[in-house]
């Protein structure tokens, strides 16, 4: 990651296949990538709390629509709830269900259906964002398969079942909006997707920060914030209103300490907690971090935040910076929070990068769902790699920080030569 603060490379030769055969290759990196997830989807159990919770969730529904919060606040495992979401994704849960219903099929297969659908659609926008922006067809073909086939992405939409992809799917989409359009309209657009995104999972939010720089004016500035507030806040607002007091974990949900961020590096034993092979608890240092979680990484995110402001990078390489102090300064870890910024710094250019990235957690992701793994195993695959990818993220944030200054620099420079030449 570190060697990000160079800079992408756009490669401007030539493209090594023809139109053609890049089209062809691309559908079939797509399309190869959609099978095996099917698969995956179909052959395999996942992960077994997080599709179960599909299923819990739709049983809900059906019994008690605004009382689901209420119903499914039972988790026996603190700190985690069958449902810690914005309810945007129960428009998806219901007519799978059905259709699982009515064909036979599991739901629980039927179920990463979305996810899998979301990173065909990354794939081919990463892609084409980057012909766009000059690259070669070998990078936008690179950029695709990091998405198509790259392991994290796999694993989270084939196999685990989480639905991040569907979520921050609109955010890619806004990103791209945003810094290809000149429309008065992009910013209530822009906004209304990352809105939409943010009633399925509330952290596509945080892409308000990388554009909020570019804004051209105030006006623009509220106009891009007041869809992506108001279509959450409008979409969970029955609930409120009527449902029970389990509908504070939307708000409250902090994932799990332990197994990445600050709380891994608090206490490094607890991912073998995590995965059942010893009994550490969570105390200390790691409970007081995973307590006042929303207030580190919000601090995280307004020191990143005022540092857009002053140096006003691109759209893009905000988005990456923002990303980097998510899973930098984040207190808790799960391996689908991967999927959160891939994307961006595929989109910024960082191919390289995020090739390297994908191969780090490949370890770790193997661990996470093979079955019969030991202590040792959990320290060698998980624990340290995960540590070390904990300081590259900050390393890389520092030094993408630093070419964002000295980029600012060089613009400043040259508006005050052109002044002085006016």
């Amino acid at each position: 990651m570190a060697a990000g603060a160079q800079g992408p490379v756009r490669r401007r030769s030539p493209a090594s296949a023809s139109s053609t055969e890049y089209r062809l290759l691309l559908w079939f990196l797509i399309g190869g990538g959609f099978a095996g997830r099917l698969i995956l989807a179909f052959t395999t159990p996942g992960q077994r709390y997080d599709l179960g919770s599909y299923a819990a969730v739709n049983s809900a529904l059906h019994a008690h629509v605004f009382g689901i919060y209420h119903q499914l606040d039972n988790s026996p495992v603190a700190p985690y709830g069958r449902w810690p979401y914005p309810p945007g994704f129960f428009a998806a849960i219901v007519p799978l269900a059905s259709l699982a219903h009515h064909t036979g099929l599991a739901v629980t297969s039927v179920i990463r259906i979305p996810a899998i659908v979301s990173d065909c659609v990354i794939a081919w926008l990463v892609q084409d964002f980057l012909g766009r922006r000059g690259f070669s067809e070998v990078a936008r073909l690179l950029g695709a398969s990091l998405v198509a086939i790259g392991p994290s992405f796999v694993a989270i939409s084939g196999y685990h079942g989480q639905f991040d992809a569907v979520a921050i799917l609109p955010a890619v989409a806004a990103l791209i909006l945003w810094t290809r359009s000149d429309a008065p309209s992009r910013a209530v657009w822009a906004g209304a997707l990352i809105g939409a995104g943010a009633a399925l999972k509330t952290v596509p939010l945080v892409m308000l920060i990388p554009l909020l720089p570019s804004a051209r004016s105030w006006r623009e500035a509220v106009k891009l914030v007041v869809p992506a507030l108001a279509i959450p806040l409008v979409a969970l607002a029955p609930w409120l209103i009527l449902d029970g007091p389990g509908k504070s974990l939307v708000f409250t949900y902090r994932g799990g300490p332990g197994l990445g961020g600050l709380s891994l590096l608090a206490d490094p034993r607890l991912p073998t907690a995590a995965f059942g092979l010893s009994h550490d608890t969570v105390h200390g240092l790691t409970r007081t971090l995973y307590d006042n979680a929303r207030w580190i990484t919000g601090t995280a995110l307004l020191a990143v935040t005022l540092f857009l402001l002053r140096y006003r990078p691109s759209p893009v390489q905000g988005a990456v910076l923002v990303w980097l102090a998510v899973w930098a300064f984040g207190v808790s870890f799960f391996l689908q929070y991967l999927v959160w910024g891939l994307p961006f710094l595929l989109l910024a250019g960082y191919l390289r990068e995020a090739l390297l990235l994908e191969a780090a957690v490949l370890l770790p992701t193997i661990v996470t769902y093979a079955a019969g793994v030991h202590a040792w195993q959990v320290w060698a695959f998980y624990t340290v790699p995960m540590i070390l990818l904990w300081v590259a993220w900050v390393a890389a944030a520092l030094l993408l920080g630093r070419v964002i200054v000295r980029q600012g620099d060089i613009r400043r420079g040259a508006g005050a030569r052109m002044t002085q030449l006016a």
